[in-house]
Parts: C-alpha cells; structure tokens; sequence
C-alpha cells in the first residue's frame, strides 16, 4: 500500500466515552445528551431514495425562523457541516481558525482537509478576548464560533459576532448546537445576522441536544444562498435518510414538547449544579444543559472521574490533554434518578 498523505497518518480521530466503555449499566453523564425522549413516530417507506435536499424539513425550519428554503441546508449532524464548510472555504495554504478550549472536531476537520489550524485562548473566565481572537485571523478563511460553547458553557456575545464579520474576509461559522438553551434564557441567536443579510455568516444547530434526537444524526445550518448553493454542490447525494427525514419532521412540527423539556433541563441544571455547590465545589455559569465543575480542595479532577467510574458507574467528563481544564469536569444534566445518583455520590466521595 502506498504511504499516507501526511495529515491522513497523524490524524487523530474524536473519541467519546461510548468508544471507550462498552456494554450495560453506564450512567453517561458526559455527552451533553438529553435525558428527556421526545416521541416521533414515523413509518415512511424504505425502497425509494431520500429527497436529496430534504425540502420537507427545509421549508418547515426556515418558515420558523423567517428565512427563505435556499438559505437552509440539512445534514448528517452538524459534523457534516462543519467538514463540508472547511472543504469548501478554505484554501490551500490558508488557516482555519476558532477559539479554545471549543468543541474538537473544528480541528480534527481541519486536519482532514490538510489546511492548517490556530486557536485564541479564551480569558479566564473562559469568555472570549477580541484582541486575542482577531490576532489569529491572519491568513485564515474560516474562523468558528462555538455559542454556547462545548465545553464551556459561556455565550460569545452577538454584538461581536457582527462586528468581527464586518472585519472579516473570511467565513463566520457560529456553532449553536446548545441554541435552543440559550434561546430559552433571551440569548439572541445570530441566526438573526443572516436574516438581516450578513454574506458571511453561517449559524449551525442540530437536533442532537434540545430534541432530544441524537441518535437520528441530523443538523443543519443558515447561511447566505450563495453559501448553501456550494454546500449543496460537495454535499453526498442522500446525505440525510428517509428516516431521518421522517423524525426531523415529527420532531420539529412538536417544538412546543422540545421547548418545555429544554425549560425542564435548564432547571434541573440549576438544582444540579446548586447541590455540587453545597458540597464544597465550584460551578461555572453556562448557558447549556451542562456545566462545568471544579472539585474541592484536596481533590483533583482526576481522581473524582475515576471513583466515580469505579465505584458507581457513572461517567463525566475529563479534559487531560486541555492545560486549563485539567481541574475541572464536565457534567450533563441526566434524568431526576441520574442527578439524584450523581449527588450521593459526589457527597461520598468527596472529603
């Protein structure tokens, strides 16, 4: 076999816990899932091919949000997406660019495509720096915004948004995957941007977190025509099933069932994180339906991850390889019983 193309032989593939632990009795508190089923029926015939566009799915998303069909497009998750966009934006020789820590696969698309990849550190307080984040623009065609962003939890605020698209040659990719959570708390969303005519501005979302749908991979994104005509062109030809189809529609015709379980999570993240506070932890405001934690004094990150996995199954989220979360965790709202678990647990364990 001939060797590798360099960026194919150092690639490093997305893990998550469910490639690692196998088999029953997991409580994965780590994915940033919904606990909450949303029920969609659907029996649509199997023998013919999809729609190819999904048009169903577009008209009824971009009737709600006050857009035209040729500004939408639905995909495979929004991992698609965000692999299609760096295919099709960024040059040979030029950058992809977002902020970090932010979710990996911006970086591991980029590695894929062969295009390199810089990142701004976030401040602190994991909220973004302007400066920091317009220093690495240079010679880059695709910059990421992650709003709310995974891991984090914290909002990068609209008014920045726009402003760094009025400087910007390059494409504005704003990954909303947690928008309907923010939503829900008055967040404005910069689907907004595109209503009003931004060229370079693309917003994604996914039914994987708010409805409850992760299990279906569908995402889709909102974006200048132009922009969504070239997606169109790279896109496979049946990138989004019969089936999918099917329950994205079910799915998005009940968005007042999504809508109240999103309220339900976010006050269950608020109990949720209320109890890691009492028991001695610190908590990061987040806009999600999640949040991160960091342990007590006298205990670090490491060693709660692994008593909670060996003692009582459960599995959060650790971050090994990122300097300025090696304390700090990532817990997911789970299910009342989950969150219930999780607390006498953490108050067992911790000193």
């Amino acid at each position: 076999m001939n060797p590798l193309p360099p960026n194919v032989a150092s690639l490093r593939p997305y893990q998550s816990a469910r490639s690692l632990r196998k088999g029953n009795g997991w409580i994965f508190m780590d994915a940033n899932e919904s606990p909450l089923e949303v029920a969609a029926p659907i029996a649509p015939p199997l023998n013919r091919y999809p729609d190819p566009t999904a048009d169903a799915l577009r008209d009824a998303v971009a009737e709600y949000y006050g857009v035209r069909r040729g500004n939408l497009m639905m995909a495979n998750g929004s991992d698609e997406l965000i692999d299609l966009l760096v295919r099709c934006f960024v040059r040979s020789g030029r950058k992809t660019a977002a902020s970090t820590p932010s979710y990996g696969m911006y970086r591991i698309a980029a590695d894929s495509a062969g295009a390199d990849f810089v990142a701004a550190r976030l401040r602190a307080d994991f909220s973004v720096d302007e400066n920091s984040l317009r220093a690495v623009l240079d010679n880059a065609d695709l910059l990421f915004i992650c709003s709310p962003n995974n891991p984090t939890g914290t909002v990068v605020p609209r008014e920045l948004i726009e402003r760094l698209s009025a400087a910007f040659s390059g494409l504005i990719v704003v990954d909303e995957a947690y928008g309907e959570f923010a939503d829900a708390e008055g967040v404005p969303s910069s689907i907004e941007l595109v209503r009003r005519g931004a060229e370079n501005v693309v917003v994604l979302r996914t039914f994987s977190k708010a409805f409850a749908a992760a299990g279906i991979r569908l995402g889709y994104c909102v974006a200048n025509e132009r922009i969504i005509n070239i997606l169109l062109r790279m896109k496979p030809p049946y990138n989004v099933n019969v089936l999918t189809q099917a329950a994205g529609l079910a799915l998005w015709r009940r968005r007042d069932a999504m809508e109240r379980n999103v309220r339900d999570l976010i006050a269950a993240r608020k109990v949720l994180a209320g109890g890691c506070e009492r028991l001695g932890c610190s908590v990061f405001p987040g806009r999600a339906n999640f949040f991160l934690l960091r342990p007590p004094k006298g205990i670090s990150a490491q060693t709660l991850h692994e008593s909670l996995v060996e003692n009582y199954r459960i599995v959060v989220r650790r971050f090994p390889n990122v300097p300025e979360m090696e304390d700090l965790l990532r817990v997911s709202v789970g299910t009342p019983e989950h969150n219930e678990l999780f607390l006498s647990s953490l108050a067992r364990l911790l000193p």
